[in-house]
């Protein structure tokens, strides 16, 4: 995957939590603490005796015991137990956040998660909102870090092979000599979706599988995200925004082409004064010297052409600086280096 080391670095700086276990502290909101607290009394062993299993099938109807503290935990948090039932979170919530003596395992998401809801707890149901669009978006996942700068990092879209791509808020393609990959930026954006698309032509379509979604934010507008995941909510606009900067790619490719070519020529022409100058019977030969001079003056001449035409491009695309121009004549030389190697 393209992003992997990307998404890597980030999770460094991201509290990861399963979507419908933030759903579900929204939905309990402070009972959450309650029953987490009584969980723990009735759990609590000098020994290994794993008592949260037993209390989970007590839940779960599939242990019937005639103590009373079992039963009037279960009335109590009954609430509480139902929605984590509606959202499968029973289980994880439970028997794998203690461990056999009853003690509540260290550094879990959950509980990060609830003291930040209840920071914010007069924005709770944006939160919850936000959880709900992102799970009929169908990410199982969230990765959240509130000093997550995805304007930071230059993203590619490459629709030749199937491969993994951004897409963000307000994003803004940058002018290339290539059509392919499409490259671009985000200047402000409260997510970053990293999805994967496979097939070819129209039979091309988004991954419903490896879908990763990283906030830095947990309160914004749900509709900021897309309403759905389909080539055409997310590649479809990459492409639109790439169809705009067709003039900017257009001068790249001619200024580059014509700067390429012009030191070509150069190059060429150094090749031929050495070989000229090595030939004894042509080497002082008045005519060749001329010939080689009015060449030099006309390369010359056509080298400053090229840079004035470079420095029109500059003047005339706000996206175009010199920079630009450097890097697309690097990579073009590198493409053609690589090109030229024979792998076999």
């Amino acid at each position: 995957m393209i992003y992997s080391p990307l998404i890597a670095k980030r999770n460094k700086q991201c509290k990861k939590i399963q979507t419908n276990h933030l759903i579900v502290l929204c939905e309990i909101g402070e009972n959450y603490k309650s029953f987490c607290d009584d969980l723990e009394k009735l759990i609590k062993s000098i020994s290994h005796r794993d008592l949260v299993s037993k209390v989970y099938q007590v839940i779960q109807g599939k242990l019937s015991i005639g103590s009373n503290k079992y039963n009037e935990f279960v009335e109590k948090h009954k609430h509480t137990i139902e929605i984590m039932n509606k959202y499968s979170c029973l289980m994880n919530l439970t028997v794998l956040s203690y461990d056999a003596k009853g003690k509540r395992r260290e550094n879990l998401a959950e509980d990060y998660f609830y003291q930040y809801i209840q920071e914010h707890n007069e924005d709770i149901e944006k939160i919850k909102a936000l959880a709900l669009k992102i799970k009929a978006l169908g990410f199982n996942e969230i990765n959240f870090g509130e000093k997550l700068d995805f304007t930071e990092v230059e993203y590619e879209l490459d629709t030749v092979f199937e491969s993994d791509f951004a897409f963000l808020e307000n994003m803004e393609v940058i002018p290339t000599y290539l059509n392919s990959p499409i490259k671009y930026r985000t200047n402000g954006s409260c997510y970053c979706l990293i999805l994967n698309f496979n097939g070819y032509g129209s039979n091309k379509e988004v991954s419903k599988y490896d879908r990763n979604i990283e906030l830095n934010s947990l309160i914004f507008d749900p509709n900021k995200l897309p309403n759905e995941i389909t080539i055409e909510s997310t590649i479809g606009i990459i492409q639109e925004l790439a169809k705009k900067k067709k003039v900017e790619h257009e001068d790249i490719q001619a200024s580059v082409d014509l700067s390429i070519t012009t030191s070509d020529l150069v190059d060429y022409f150094e090749r031929l004064k050495n070989v000229s100058e090595r030939i004894d019977k042509i080497k002082d030969n008045p005519k060749l010297k001329n010939l080689l001079n009015q060449m030099q003056n006309l390369l010359t001449q056509l080298q400053l052409f090229g840079v004035n035409f470079e420095n029109q491009i500059i003047d005339s695309h706000a996206e175009i600086t010199d920079e630009t121009m450097k890097r697309e004549k690097k990579l073009y030389l590198d493409r053609r280096y690589w090109s030229n190697i024979d792998l076999d």
